[in-house]
Order: structure tokens, then sequence, then C-alpha cells
């Protein structure tokens, strides 16, 4: 018999950490089955107690801020989620561990940085230092787009091996161990990584599959026709794929159709659900309905920004039914391949 999958759990010892240790990120299991996980590796807003004194920076400026809630009730949908407690100050979830630059690390016994995340094949040049283009960063980014040093090197190999072993090993640790659950029961699984992007990048939704290598053509397909909304009803936002992201090292590590797992990024325009010029999230429109039963992260309420005008109130709520759209057509059993098998084996718990 199938357990239920609103019991189905992640324990410290199935991500790699002792007994009792405290998961540093957000299990939300789905209402039902379905080879859907969402990650939200660049949400979290956390500093840990071991590394202080915390930086003295805005944590919302160097994250996907609030991009979760656009996904708020998705487990209804079947989707399985991941959400990270610890800001990407700390490590940097959807980079290598080893895409480090030399200079930060001296005693590091084989640093690897690149210049494109996700790109094993990219190396950079001697003194590369920018924020977020390593798995720890030395400068956070301000809000004149500035920087600011965080951390002054060189930082120990331990130190780096520590913050490694504490918060990036078990993220990844987590999604392999709920994709393969997944792939086992229906034959294959579907990793959606999910971040946010600068309204001046000038398009709202970017789709990465790293050029095709990350995800079958069914589910590429899929995903941007969902995305683009259907012939009655055309979607009001601008769709690319692979341009400008194609996806980082959490696509290129689980992006594996050969042998069933699937995985895309997704990229939203920030311009759409916030103001950044003050990163505060717009009120949502009053007819932009929560999915019935819905658990997890909710849309925003409350004290906040006024309500968008009449154009951008059409754009997030198309922006949610977008996401949602996706969602749904990600987790239907039948996306990647029809072939699903005769016998599903149940997930073990």
């Amino acid at each position: 018999m199938t357990p239920n999958a609103h019991l189905e759990q992640l324990t410290p010892e199935d991500v790699g950490l002792p007994e009792g240790a405290r998961i540093p990120f957000q299990f939300t299991p789905g209402h039902r089955w379905s080879p859907l996980v969402v990650s939200f590796p660049h949400v979290g807003l956390a500093w840990p107690h071991e590394l202080r004194p915390k930086p003295q920076v805005e944590f919302s400026r160097n994250a996907d801020y609030e991009v979760q809630t656009l996904y708020a009730g998705v487990p209804v949908l079947g989707a399985a989620t991941v959400t990270a407690h610890f800001s990407r100050l700390v490590v940097d979830l959807n980079r290598a561990e080893d895409d480090v630059a030399h200079q930060l690390v001296p005693d590091h016994p084989a640093p690897r940085a690149r210049m494109k995340p996700g790109v094993p094949g990219s190396p950079a040049p001697l003194g590369w230092d920018r924020p977020g283009r390593g798995v720890v960063w030395a400068s956070a980014m301000t809000g004149t787009r500035g920087t600011t040093r965080i951390l002054t090197p060189p930082l120990s190999y331990p130190a780096f091996e520590s913050r490694i072993a504490r918060f990036h090993r078990p993220y990844y640790q987590a999604l392999e161990v709920l994709l393969q659950r997944r792939r086992k029961h229906f034959g294959y699984a579907v990793l959606l990584d999910a971040h946010s992007m600068p309204g001046s990048v000038g398009v709202d939704l970017v789709l990465g599959t790293l050029e095709g290598a990350s995800c079958g053509d069914a589910v590429a397909n899929t995903a941007m026709s969902a995305l683009a909304g259907t012939a009655d009803r055309q979607s009001l936002l601008s769709v690319r794929r692979d341009d400008p992201y194609q996806g980082g090292e959490i696509v290129r590590t689980f992006g594996r159709p050969s042998e069933g797992v699937h995985a895309l990024q997704l990229e939203v325009s920030r311009r759409l659900y916030m103001d950044e010029r003050v990163y505060r999230v717009l009120s949502w429109p009053s007819d932009l309905r929560p999915l019935a039963s819905e658990r997890g992260p909710q849309p925003p309420r409350g004290p906040g920004l006024p309500a968008p005008n009449r154009r951008r109130s059409r754009e997030l709520h198309e922006l949610v039914l977008r996401v949602r759209s996706l969602v749904r057509a990600l987790s239907s059993p039948s996306t990647a391949q029809p072939q699903i098998l005769e016998t599903p084996t149940p997930p073990a718990l």
C-alpha cells in the first residue's frame, strides 16, 4: 500500500547530518504523490549563530526575496518543496562546492572558481572576486548596485568545509533523496529550481534548461507551453528559454534526463511582484484567491505597499496563474514520458 504523500519526511540522517541535528531548510510534502519537487535555494534570510557576527547588510537584497510566495499552496497540486532557511551569504546553494577563488581559501586542495555558475569548464581568471560568483561570498550586494565586504580573506579550509558540510551538502542530499523516491515511484522525476531576477533584465520569465541538456524535450516543451498560456488565453508576460539564464549548479547536478531525472530553472522578474527600490512585496489583488486547503507560505497580506495599479495588478495575477499552470503541468505523471512503470514502487519514507 502506498504511504500517504503528506506523511513523507526527511530526517537529518537522510541528508547526511547527525541524529538530532537541525536541518538547514524547510521540507513541505505534497498533498498527493507527483513527480515534481520545487526548490527555493536563495530565499533564506537567516544567519547561523556559530558564524557571528552577522554581516550588517540588507539580506533581502542578496536573496530571491519572497519568490516562494508566488508558489503558495503548490503542495495541493502534488509538489513537494524544499526551502532554504539560511542566506546565500553563508553558502550559495546554486554553486558547486569547489566553486571558490584561491584567494579566498588559499589552503583549499582543489579550488575551481567558475566564470559561469553551473558550467564546470568555465574557469575564472586569477584574482576573480565578484559577489555571487562562488559558493562562499566575500562581498554582499547593496541597494546602490555596489558591494560591501563581508569576509576578509583568508578563510581557512576547515572553516570553509564546515560551511559546506553543514549547509550545502544537506540541501543537495535532500533533493537527491526526494528525486530518487519519485523516480522509483513514477519512472522519472522533475525538479523545478525557483529564482527571481532584476526587472532590468527586460523579460518576465526565463526558463533555464542548460540548452536542453538538463531535461527531455517533452518536459521543456510542456513547461514553455504552460508559461506562455494557451491559444484562447495568451499570457501578458514575456517568456524566454535559456536567455539570459541557462541554469546553475542545481540544474546541472540534477538534470540527468538519460536517468529519468529532469531539472529546470525558472527566473521571475522581481518587478512583477515587488517594488525593487525598497524591496517590499506588492499587496496582492483581492481577486487572487489562494488554492483550496493550501499550506505553507501565504500570499503577502496586511501592512505593505499599496495595491498595484490596474496593469501591474493584471501582470501579478497572470504571473501567479502561469506559475500554477507550470506546477500543474510538471506534476502530471505524463509530462516526461508516457510509459509510467506498470507496477509503481511506493517511495521509501
